[in-house]
């Protein structure tokens, strides 16, 4: 083979591997985007901050291990952000319920203590 042909073969190889090498897909931080997004409108940054502020470093770690085309560690770093995400608003909602829960219960003693003041005690011992 002489060596302008062997020359040209090697040059189109290497143009085809130039092509062929994808970038990293950017929608790939998506969910743990939308994830945290979900738990700061539930007011997580009260609830559970320090596992959305987990969640943002580790969404900002996985920026950085796409744009440095780390795609293994920018997965693996996204589904953790999404993770803390969900955590973080998994413990707002628990919190939140819990308060609902408390307001309801002092609801109930101010209906008794009203029962009781109209009727008596004999009212709540039936």
């Amino acid at each position: 083979m002489n060596p302008i042909r062997l020359l040209a073969t090697a040059l189109m190889l290497a143009v085809l591997a130039a092509c062929a090498t994808t970038p990293p897909d950017p929608s790939l931080l998506d969910n743990a985007r939308s994830a945290i997004e979900q738990a700061e409108a539930a007011n997580a940054e009260e609830y559970a901050p320090i596992e959305l502020r987990y969640a943002r470093e580790r969404l900002q770690s996985a920026s950085d291990a796409l744009q440095n085309e780390r795609p293994d560690d920018a997965r693996r770093l996204a589904e953790q952000a999404e993770i803390e995400a969900q955590l973080a608003l998994a413990r707002t909602r628990a919190a939140l319920a819990r308060a609902e829960l408390q307001r309801k219960q002092e609801d109930l003693e101010q209906i008794r203590a009203d029962l009781v003041e109209v009727f008596g005690e004999e009212v709540i011992r039936q």
